[in-house]
């Protein structure tokens, strides 16, 4: 046991109770001094253990939580961040914080979120016995300026590391393009179902080959990119799932049943998830529990009982009014989000929409201009507008139909929960990363946060 390990473990902990005890969450800073007295301290702290590492631009959250459900169930414990911090800093407190002062890791698994860029450091330093990796869009424009690029980070990173096995989206195009440069098994999943109902899902409208650049053809799609692709040009094409949703039906309000093939056998379970791009996280999810040997009916059970990440669907009651808090990141996620609001038998029309351009947002914000608001927004709706960006949030409102008179700015995010407490109908708070984590800091002084899909 070395010196600089045990310092950094002590750092680490130090500075968490410290933070915690300030009402911080406290997840990168503890790490990042780890890191800065032993950089090591990711690899020391993996070396003998079991890791399942799960990274995409869309759906990696739920995928995650899904899976440290199923692990802590079968297994009885894991190394996870609850909190879905997924830079190298946040996983490093989170392997400090499974461990001893004397270096032992209290966990035998590890259950990591990683950013893609991340992951050119954390799978050679983790090794992980799995990754998991889910949808790639385009996204964050100024961090990758292609769809590509985050793929290539993955690549770069999985080539460290032949012996883990890659559980990839057979439905992205880009995502499964992963497999003819790398050498690692591979395990397939998708969707072999419409996700959405007719009219509801959106699909870009041309799709161009990620080898070729000439136009896909589709014999199914989903939405957006995805679905059974192939390219009449170069002869790229569409992997069998091996992992596949065949059907879901049973919708309720907060959850649906899936009929799933898992390697040939039919099986079906329900889930605590309604939305179709869901569909997605929960077809990795147990494509990566099986891949991992545990057992298919652990891997189920936790489709219907996994605890949701904080920001996503949780409900806070706040002196009467019923608030909703829906993290946007993307393009394509916001426009999912859109899919499935409008789909509700009763559709909101009272809004907090807020957008910030910190760097766990991306500094563009231009990415809110393919959102699909028309299909929420109109001049029925009332919003208030936030966060620093929120001139580009208000335009683009605008444009969707929302009357001047409709939007009100407020910049306050203590002001916006007293906004929130004197309106008389339930709130959805659209919000990206950084305007929705104030937000919420602000809500919890004084209200307690409920899962949405809680009984």
């Amino acid at each position: 046991m070395s010196v600089k390990k045990t310092a950094a473990i002590a750092v680490c902990k130090a500075t968490y109770k410290v933070m915690r005890a300030l009402g911080r969450t406290a997840r990168a800073l503890p790490g990042m001094l780890a890191l800065k007295v032993d950089g090591d301290i990711v690899r020391e702290l993996s070396e003998g253990h079991k890791t399942i590492v799960i990274t995409g631009t869309n759906g990696k959250t739920t995928t995650t939580h899904m899976i440290q459900q199923a692990i802590i169930n079968t297994y009885g414990g894991a190394a996870y961040d609850p909190s879905s911090t997924n830079m190298t800093q946040g996983i490093a407190t989170t392997l400090c914080l499974d461990s001893t002062l004397g270096g032992q890791r209290k966990s035998d698994w590890a259950v990591i979120e990683s950013d893609e860029g991340a992951t050119k450091t954390l799978l050679p330093a983790m090794h992980p016995q799995v990754l998991v990796v889910t949808n790639l869009y385009r996204d964050q424009v100024d961090r990758y300026p292609t769809w590509t690029t985050a793929r290539d980070y993955i690549i770069e990173a999985i080539l460290q590391v032949p012996d883990t096995v890659l559980v990839l989206d057979a439905d992205c195009q880009v995502t499964a393009s992963i497999a003819d440069a790398v050498p690692n098994k591979v395990v397939w999943y998708g969707l072999e179902c419409d996700p959405y109902e007719e009219g509801v899902a959106d699909q870009d409208e041309e799709v161009s080959c990620v080898k070729c650049g000439k136009p896909l053809q589709f014999s199914h799609r989903t939405f957006a990119h995805l679905g059974d692709f192939s390219c009449p040009a170069c002869g790229y094409t569409h992997h069998a799932a091996d992992i596949a949703i065949t059907g879901v039906d049973a919708k309720q309000e907060k959850s649906c049943e899936i009929s799933v093939r898992v390697n040939g056998m039919p099986l079906r379970f329900p889930v605590n998830v309604r939305a179709g791009y869901d569909l997605y996280n929960a077809a990795a999810a147990l494509a990566g529990l099986v891949t991992l040997g545990v057992p298919i009916d652990q891997a189920g059970a936790a489709l219907a009982h996994f605890t949701h990440a904080a920001h996503r669907f949780e409900i806070f009651d706040v002196d009467g009014t019923q608030t909703r808090l829906l993290l946007m990141k993307n393009t394509a996620g916001c426009n999912q989000l859109v899919n499935m609001l409008v789909s509700e038998e009763h559709p909101p029309t009272n809004f907090v929409c807020m957008l910030g351009n910190e760097i766990m947002d991306g500094i563009s914000t231009e990415w809110i201009e393919g959102v699909r608001w028309e299909k929420l927004m109109g001049p029925q709706a009332k919003v208030v507008v936030g966060g620093p960006c929120y001139e580009d949030m208000r335009a683009r409102l605008a444009r969707a139909g929302v009357p001047d008179e409709n939007m009100r700015v407020q910049t306050d995010y203590a002001a916006i929960v007293r906004d929130i407490a004197a309106m008389d109908e339930p709130v959805t708070v659209i919000a990206n990363c950084s305007t929705i984590e104030a937000l919420r800091l602000e809500l919890v002084k004084k209200y307690e946060p409920t899962d949405y899909w809680a009984d």
